[in-house]
């Protein structure tokens, strides 16, 4: 009997730790509507916690090895940014990558990283300074459906359009 419940706190012990095997949880099937609205509550997170926001073009994507999963396949690219929407303005590349292995397939699940996405990209950064780490996330511009970021998009691309006299 002691055995099973140390081998028992054990099991509970790896789960509450967060073990990468458990860490996929797919959300169940829902409607168009549900759906939408989930993807907008996503979004809206990615906006409110982004330092900074920025549209970048997709440059040498490629495939890597990823080295703490056994060898399983991943991809990095180098995002250019080319218009700011959000924080200070960002003009230098950045290389995003998997870095790990998860249930759900390599992380971390960026736009970008898709082999099948486009070649344009809002990315999400958690620092004002952005670094291929501190991206939160990347969309694709015909998955953008968040209010404020296509406000800021179209304010930015008439800024840049129409650039004040001097």
């Amino acid at each position: 009997m002691k055995v099973l419940k140390q081998s028992l706190l054990v099991g509970l012990a790896i789960a509450a730790a967060g073990s990468p095997a458990l860490a996929c949880v797919m959300a169940p099937p829902a409607t168009p509507e549900v759906q939408r609205q989930r993807t907008l509550d996503f979004q809206t997170s990615l906006w409110d916690r982004s330092e900074g926001v920025f549209v970048a073009l997709l440059k040498h994507p490629g495939q890597i090895r990823l080295e703490g999963a056994g060898g399983a396949p991943g991809r990095e690219a180098s995002l250019k940014p080319i218009l700011q929407l959000k924080g200070p303005p960002t003009t230098t590349s950045m290389t995003i990558r998997h870095t790990s292995f998860t249930s759900c397939g390599p992380a971390p699940a960026l736009d970008a990283l898709d082999p099948t996405a486009g070649d344009m990209f809002v990315v999400y950064s958690s620092s004002a300074s952005p670094t291929g780490a501190s991206i939160i996330g990347t969309i694709s511009p015909e998955k953008l459906v968040e209010p404020r970021t296509r406000a800021a998009w179209s304010q930015a691309y008439g800024r840049k359009a129409n650039p004040a006299p001097r």
